[in-house]
């Protein structure tokens, strides 16, 4: 049996058996649930990153995107890009 403590954080650590069982990397992402009195995790895919071109044209005096037919996204996605392109270098 593998039991670990949870911390004041509530943080854990994950046996190096059951780590290496699920081929959980650093920097892997754990997506949790509880069901049926269990507590479950499972492994996240990372998603690749998607390019999408846009037109840049003018609308009522304002510059705005004109996005391809059938392309959407979240208010907060090209901020969160941003910020994440800036930590990164």
């Amino acid at each position: 049996m593998n039991a670990t403590a949870i911390r004041e954080k509530r943080q854990t650590t994950i046996p190096e058996e059951v780590s290496e069982a699920a081929g959980l990397k650093p920097g892997d992402q754990v997506e949790w649930r509880f069901e049926g009195g269990e507590i479950r995790g499972r492994k996240l895919k990372p998603q690749e990153p998607r390019n999408i071109k846009a037109r840049l044209v003018r609308r009522g005096g304002r510059l705005t995107f004109k996005l391809p037919q059938g392309v959407q996204i979240e208010p907060g996605a090209i901020g969160q890009a941003v910020a994440q392109e800036r930590a990164s270098r």
